[in-house]
This record gives structure tokens, sequence and C-alpha cells, in this order.
């Protein structure tokens, strides 16, 4: 069997009505859910988003049919769609100064660290240096805040280092390198605590 490519691995597993429960539960595969990433978010052509997702186009048709199927059926008839189990597993980001909490800063932080969840659970954590703090230290540039790093072109440094992520959790960010990031395909979740435990507790 063809391996299908799965970009895709979001952080809130089940949709729904707010003011009654959901009349039946949709799964919705993680080929379905990429479909309509490709086509409806991204805008490609069929055979664009058939190529990418490694499949022949009538089948990316079928899912990508299948998939919008059940997304009109939870908006218009009150039904829950449910992401299947195997996207709990994700790569979480944020930006750290000593290796164990999230730095009130983005753009000077010393690292990123990239946090492999699993049930919720951090599995493995990797770190890289950033490479906009390093030039600073290096250059002897007093860091106070981001508007240190002005000048210094982190729109177009910093995004590609994080591109692999699905998550990026931060404290503060400016919004231009909001839209920035925007064409990672991170999702971007604002955080008071500097506690990354408990950032896990308030997605599960």
């Amino acid at each position: 069997m063809k391996q299908k490519n799965i970009t895709l691995k979001p952080t809130v597993l089940e949709f729904g009505p707010l003011t009654q429960p959901p009349k039946e539960l949709l799964q919705l595969s993680p080929e379905e859910l990429e479909s309509l990433y490709l086509a409806d978010f991204q805008g490609l052509y069929q055979e664009e988003c058939a190529k990418q997702l490694g499949v022949s186009r009538p089948t990316f048709v079928k899912l990508l049919k299948s998939g919008r199927k059940k997304m009109i059926e939870m908006l218009m008839y009150g039904k829950g769609v449910s992401l299947t189990p195997n996207l709990q597993e994700f790569i979480l980001i944020y930006p750290t100064d000593d290796r164990v909490t999230i730095s009130p800063h983005f753009l000077v932080a010393k690292r990123f660290a990239f946090a492999l969840i699993r049930e919720n659970t951090i599995e493995s954590i990797r770190y890289l240096y950033n490479p906009i703090y390093q030039t600073l230290t290096e250059d002897g540039i007093e860091i106070i805040n981001d508007e240190s790093a002005k000048g210094m072109a982190a729109g177009r440094v910093i995004p590609p280092l994080l591109k692999e992520g699905n998550l990026l959790v931060v404290r503060s960010l400016g919004e231009g390198m909001q839209r920035n990031l925007a064409g990672t395909g991170l999702n971007i979740e604002f955080t008071e605590t500097t506690d990354i435990d408990k950032v896990l507790e308030s997605l599960g």
C-alpha cells in the first residue's frame, strides 16, 4: 500500500454543536482532513492535491467529497466530527531561555523547544538554538525584549526553522510575525503561564 503524506496533526480532536450533544459523531480520517486542507484551505488544484497526498486524482476526489459531506452534516444537522486517534501525536514548539519554561519573548528567546507529544504527554524534546539570539549576543547587543531584534529580518529567518511543528505556544507574538508564520501551517496558542505542562492540561 502506498504511504500517504499526512502533514496535519491537530491538537483539537472533536467538534460539534455547543448548545446540545451531537446527534451523531462522524469520524473524519486523516486523509479526508488533509484533502480538505489542501483543496479548501490552500486552494490547490486537484492534480497538485493528489500528488501532495500521494494518491490518484479519483481517490483524492472521493476523499474530498466525503470530507466535505461530513463537515456540512456537522454544520447543518447538529452532528459532531471526531478526528481519528492517530492524530493525537504532534510537535509542539515553544520559545525557552532555560530549556524548561516558556520564555516571555519569542524573537530573542535563546532556543526553540520541539516537544513530541503523544496522548497529551511529552515523549521527547529537542532544542534548536535561535540564530537571532546568537547574532545579537555575538555582536554584543543588549537584549531587552523582542524589539531588540528589530532589523534582524526575523520574519525571514525564524519561520523556516519551525515549519516541522504543528502547534506553537507563546506568551507574546507580534502581528507581523504571526503573518509570517501563517504560511508554515503552524497553529498558534497564546498562554500566560510559563509551565508547558499546564499548557498541555489546557489542551487536553
